[in-house]
């Protein structure tokens, strides 16, 4: 073993991930090894004489890669938080090893017959066990074990391909994000923005070496804010364009890989018995079925789109007032959403800034988990991070001191750094080794960052995000399971994001925003008046934002159901086609989303984009109980915990709900809370 490459160390030890000593080198010396090792033993588990039981086959398999799986957790974290044209290419050459990998554990024969032997047995296992044992037979069936030989080949070309498709598909999204900049000098056109905007603006031009001009990119924070308060139309759009038309065209156009990625897709649903990607995913969802999606869509569209319109009308008009015109355009919407909130409702989001400094967020998060799940979080310096301007943190319970795990805050934009926001469990959950093993988990943002003279201070929207990546790390750090292939997010896809959304509730709400806010500079808790317009602001352009989920999910679903050869060769056009039951604006050439849906072609969620709307009715659901029994309430929390947070993927995402609530979820119960319902 070469002792001078540190990720070695994790072929055996359990210790902290390496992150302050692993170069880009290290990590394919590594990874041949972890599955070199992974293979002999997977090769003593079928080599053994003894009868399978859990014990020695489901529970060996789930353990016999778990260098593999730390040495991949390291890579792919800092591949998305502090890239490199090493890890870049990294990125191209191990998903095709990893691929074969996973198809030579899923396609053996030998191995798949004794987890047969398993289930057939009268071994009493417990719920967890059963399972666990369950999700392995799934994935084994629906994914080759039963092919032909001739027919598993064909498989492990089509995942081979796929495995390199998504890691370009994210480059490219990236270097198109990165390559673009608006540049000016003129104070006059910057002068709308909130001062933090234009500080940061003046700081990235700075250090490009343009002392007397501000720098605006297609990072969110920036994007966001030039959006929002410049008020040049022409300006707008020539944004807008910017970042609506990335990939579409040019050295990193992601057409081409769009159509090869649908084509495998297809291609491997068809090969494994499915009548296409939607039909293969949805069986492993809590939706189970097209018909079911279809008449979720068919519930809501119908009560968004009026809703929706209004908005836009709203919007027009606000437009009209101001320049003369109603002819309200994508790129006008940010800005005249700002307009129109100031108008009817004397509030700007920048005004609720000095009562979200990050570090104060940070804060009110943690005592937020402290109230409800008797959680304390220690800042430490012995965890290992990567990256800039990152924090760590040890979690343990409030009541007896026992470990919880840990957590990394990553939060500020890099020129390095993918954009948006995720949670990442680093470690899961379960066992590793010889014992059940405390979570680590990333929580990695791209919000305002701090400026020369004044902290980080955040809008509501960017303090929902941060909500909203806690509430996935709640789910990983409260998780009690035994096997972490069923612990803390290991869900059903579309169950995934309830903790998440569930958490984004709180903010909004009076008595806590009575309780926790307070202003950066003097201590003072948010004004009364300002908590009365954050609730008269609540269900402002729901309408709107309900129907661009709607558009994402719905398109998402056309990419995975239409045949490849049905879909043209003009990728845009049927986009737009797609979408049109939710369409809001008229066609714009040039541009679309497709090219840089990250999350359908190079994340999770292809076939799955539903999930956020489908998770906003079981939160909705859900909080409707915190709202009957208390915002603050510890039974109604720990038993939040106990019968769903703790329980990860042990039981079926409907038992957990219906656990919970007493009952099926109530789609209903999304619109009230949106104010949809009239």
């Amino acid at each position: 073993m070469n002792e001078e490459n540190p990720l070695l160390s994790l072929l055996e030890d359990h210790g902290p991930l390496p992150f302050d000593r692993a170069a880009a080198a290290d990590f394919k010396p590594a990874l041949e090894q972890a599955l070199e090792q992974a293979r002999s033993r997977i090769q003593s588990i079928t080599d053994q004489e003894a009868e399978p039981t859990f014990e020695n086959t489901v529970a060996a398999l789930e353990a016999s890669d778990e260098g593999v799986d730390r040495i991949t957790s390291m890579f792919y974290h800092l591949l998305h938080v502090e890239t490199t044209e090493e890890l870049q290419q990294l990125s191209r050459e191990l998903p095709p090893i990893l691929s074969e990998y996973r198809n030579d554990v899923i396609l053996n024969s030998a191995l798949y017959n004794r987890l047969c032997v398993v289930e057939s047995a009268q071994e009493e296992l417990s719920e967890e066990q059963r399972m666990v044992l369950e999700d392995l037979l799934s994935s084994f069936r629906r994914n080759g074990a039963s092919l032909s030989d001739e027919d598993q080949k064909k498989l492990r070309t089509l995942d081979q391909k796929l495995s390199t498709c998504a890691p370009r598909f994210a480059e490219h999204v990236l270097k198109a994000t990165q390559s673009y900049a608006f540049w000016t000098s003129d104070a006059d056109l910057v002068a709308p923005l909130p001062e933090s905007a234009r500080a940061v603006a003046k700081e990235a031009a700075e250090q490009a070496g343009r002392e007397s001009e501000w720098k605006f990119t297609l990072d969110a924070p920036s994007y966001l804010a030039f959006m929002t308060y410049v008020e040049d139309e022409s300006l707008r759009r020539q944004m807008w364009t910017a970042y609506a038309s990335r990939c579409v065209e040019g050295e990193v156009q992601n057409q081409d890989l769009i159509r090869e990625i649908l084509t495998h897709r297809y291609s491997r649903a068809h090969l494994l018995g499915y009548q296409d990607h939607t039909h293969y995913t949805l069986e492993r969802r809590m939706v189970k079925n097209l018909e079911t999606l279809q008449n979720f869509f068919d519930r809501l569209i119908p009560v968004v789109m009026p809703a929706a319109q209004l908005d836009l009308d709203q919007l027009s008009a606000c437009k009209a007032k101001e320049i003369g015109t109603t002819n309200l355009q994508p790129w006008d919407v940010a800005y005249y959403t700002e307009k129109l909130r100031q108008e009817k409702f004397d509030f700007r989001q920048e005004d609720v800034r000095p009562w979200f400094a990050y570090q104060d967020v940070v804060k009110i998060l943690f005592d937020l988990a402290g109230n409800l799940f008797d959680l304390s979080f220690e800042e430490v310096s012995d965890i290992p991070v990567p990256g800039g301007e990152v924090s760590s943190y040890r979690v343990s319970r409030t009541t007896d001191g026992a470990q919880v795990g840990g957590l990394i805050l990553d939060p500020y934009p890099r020129k390095n750094k993918r954009p948006g926001a995720w949670m990442n469990p680093l470690l899961s959950q379960g066992i590793w080794g010889d014992r059940v093993r405390e979570p680590l988990v990333g929580i990695v943002a791209n919000v305002s960052p701090p400026s020369e003279n004044t902290p980080s201070l955040l809008t509501m929207d960017e303090a929902r995000t941060l909500f909203h990546e806690f509430g996935h790390a709640l789910h990983e750090l409260l998780s009690r399971c035994t096997y972490r292939s069923v612990s803390g997010t290991s869900v059903r896809w579309d169950f995934v994001e309830l903790p998440s959304q569930l958490f984004e509730n709180w903010l909004l709400e009076p008595e806590f925003l009575r309780t926790y806010p307070t202003h950066y500079q003097t201590g003072d808790p948010l004004p009364e008046e300002m908590i009365q317009k954050i609730q008269d602001t609540r269900t402002f352009m729901k309408g709107y934002q309900s129907a661009r989920q709607l558009a994402f999910g719905l398109l998402d679903i056309a990419w995975h159901t239409t045949p490849p050869d049905e879909i043209g060769d003009d990728l845009l056009s049927f986009e737009r086609r797609a979408i049109s039951p939710v369409r809001l604006f008229p066609d714009q050439s040039g541009v679309g989303f497709s090219p840089s849906f990250q999350h359908i072609f190079s994340g999770g969620y292809a076939a799955g984009y539903y999930s956020y709307k489908w998770a906003e009715v079981l939160e909705a659901d859900v909080f409707e109980v915190f709202k009957e029994r208390g915002l603050f309430d510890h039974q109604t929390s720990k038993r939040l915990e106990d019968e769903i947070l703790s329980r990860g993927g042990t039981k079926p995402p409907e038992e957990l709900f219906r656990d919970f609530r007493g009952r099926d979820p109530d789609p209903d119960a999304l619109l009230r809370r949106d104010g949809l319902l009239r």
